[in-house]
């Protein structure tokens, strides 16, 4: 598959991830914050892919921001969501006495869906991808400079 192929399928992906996490806000479901993880996740992903770098298979977001060159100029605002990878491992199952995460309020939960729906629409105007169109590849997939 080409990296315009990946990227688009990637972006994509995490709108849909997005839009999941906005139906779960309103109900309070826990599962909201971690489509929010999802969605921030895919949108580093797609960044490391135009890179040439593979992200491998965890949930680090920090490891993930570290391998992004530092001419990226979208790399300070990701480290802004780093914070949501325990989101998608500790907070998922049961906490334990001395606990791992504490639940975001709703007001955290907005502020993050907020910060990572401004840099899907970034990315993908980036990577010219039509995030509700018709399936097509990135119209680019050189690393955002």
């Amino acid at each position: 598959m080409s990296t315009e192929n990946v990227i688009a399928d990637l972006l994509r992906i995490a709108r849909e991830d997005l839009n999941a996490m906005r139906l779960l806000m309103p109900s309070g479901n826990r599962n909201a914050i971690y489509m929010c993880e999802q969605t921030a996740e895919k949108i580093i992903r797609a960044i490391l892919s135009s890179e040439g770098v593979h992200a491998g298979i965890g949930h680090a977001l920090s490891e993930m921001v570290d391998k992004i060159p530092d001419l990226n100029p979208l790399k300070t605002r990701l480290r802004a969501i780093e914070r949501l990878e325990g989101y998608a491992t500790s907070y998922r199952y049961t906490v334990t006495k001395t606990g791992k995460l504490k639940p975001p309020s709703m007001e955290e939960i907005k502020a993050f869906a907020d910060t990572v729906e401004g840099l899907l629409l970034a990315v993908a105007q980036a990577f010219c991808v039509d995030l509700v169109g018709p399936r097509a590849p990135a119209g680019s997939a050189e690393p955002i400079r």
